[in-house]
C-alpha cells in the first residue's frame, strides 16, 4: 500500500486541491474537515503524514496536534495557516508540528516536503 496523508481543512475545495496534487504523487489520501474528525479517524486507522490547517471550527490544527502527540507521536505533520505570525509558528511548533507553511504558498512546495519526508524516512 502508498504511503498515507491525512488532509485536515474545513475548506472543501482546499481539500480536493490538495487531495489532486497527492493522489497525482502517488499517495493514498484520506481527508477530515477539522480536528475532531482528523483524530476520530486516526482512533481506526493509521495515517504516515498529517497536513493539518490552524484555524478551523470544533477543533484546530494546535489543539489536534497536542491531542496527537499524546498517542500517535510518530506521525509527521505539517501545518499550514494564512494567518500566520513568528507567536502562532512558535506555538505550532511547541505544539509539535513538524513543520509550517504560512499561505499563500506553492503547492509543489507543500508535495516537496512530504516527499523530503518519505525520503528521509526510508534511510
Amino acid at each position: 500500500m502508498s504511503p498515507t496523508v491525512m488532509i485536515v481543512e474545513d475548506d472543501p475545495s482546499t481539500r480536493r486541491l490538495y487531495r489532486f496534487l497527492l493522489v497525482n504523487s502517488g499517495y493514498t489520501v484520506v481527508e477530515a474537515e477539522d480536528g475532531i474528525a482528523a483524530f476520530e479517524h486516526l482512533q481506526k486507522t493509521a495515517v504516515d503524514v498529517i497536513i493539518t490547517d490552524m484555524n478551523m471550527p470544533r477543533m484546530g490544527g494546535i489543539e489536534l496536534v497536542r491531542t496527537l502527540r499524546q498517542n500517535h507521536s510518530d506521525v509527521y505533520v505539517i501545518m499550514v495557516t494564512a494567518f500566520g505570525t513568528p507567536d502562532t509558528e512558535k506555538n505550532a511548533y511547541r505544539a509539535g508540528v513538524n513543520e509550517y507553511l504560512t499561505k499563500p504558498f506553492e503547492f509543489e512546495e507543500l508535495e516537496r516536503r512530504v516527499k523530503d519526508f518519505f525520503a528521509r524516512r526510508k534511510v
